[in-house]
């Protein structure tokens, strides 16, 4: 992702056009990583919204010659889900979520990427299945690249703890793919 540094100095003075086109350009990357962290679709654009809000009102402190743009954006996301993943706790551990899949049948399917895109919906609803802090542990050691350490840093658990999630998940997954 190239940002022109014209457009991140203009949202970062307040332009609301500027805001608004950078958006645009970090949406994708953004709502891929909100969409792994939440339970659904408008729960992960609430947290795109509140993620995005924290990299605008944080642009001063982005370094251009430390660290890629989007790796910066993509950080200050997952610490947001993990933030709001935190306050919700007690709350999502009592609630039941379902999905409900709506379908417009008059469209034309394209075989190839409906199968694809099955096999990618199936194994997000996999995923969803799994206990809240085991899908967050898992999400960010085998979809995000952190080490143990890392996710024992910021979910406040020893390492060993962080490993047992990532092996339940994946004997759960595997049972799970299996039948």
């Amino acid at each position: 992702m190239n940002i022109d540094p014209q457009l991140l100095s203009a949202a970062h003075r307040g332009d609301r056009k500027a805001q608004y086109a950078l958006y645009r350009v970090c949406f994708p990357v953004l709502m891929a990583v909100c969409v792994r962290y939440r339970r659904d679709e408008q729960e992960a654009a609430a947290a795109l919204n509140s993620g995005f809000l924290k990299i605008v009102q944080h642009l001063d402190r982005y370094r251009h010659d430390e660290v890629p743009f989007e790796a910066w954006i993509r950080r200050i996301m997952i610490n947001t889900a993990i933030d709001e993943f935190r306050r919700e706790k007690k709350w999502r551990e009592l609630t039941v979520f379902t999905d409900v899949v709506e379908r417009d049948y008059d469209e034309v399917i394209d075989w190839n990427e409906a199968e694809q895109r099955l096999n990618v919906q199936h194994l997000e609803s996999l995923l969803r299945r799994l206990p809240p802090m085991t899908q967050q542990v898992f999400n960010l050691f085998a979809l995000d690249g952190f080490s143990h350490r890392e996710i024992s840093e910021m979910l406040g658990m020893s390492e060993g703890t962080s490993k047992w999630h990532v092996s339940h998940a994946r004997q759960k997954l595997q049972s799970w793919i299996k039948t």
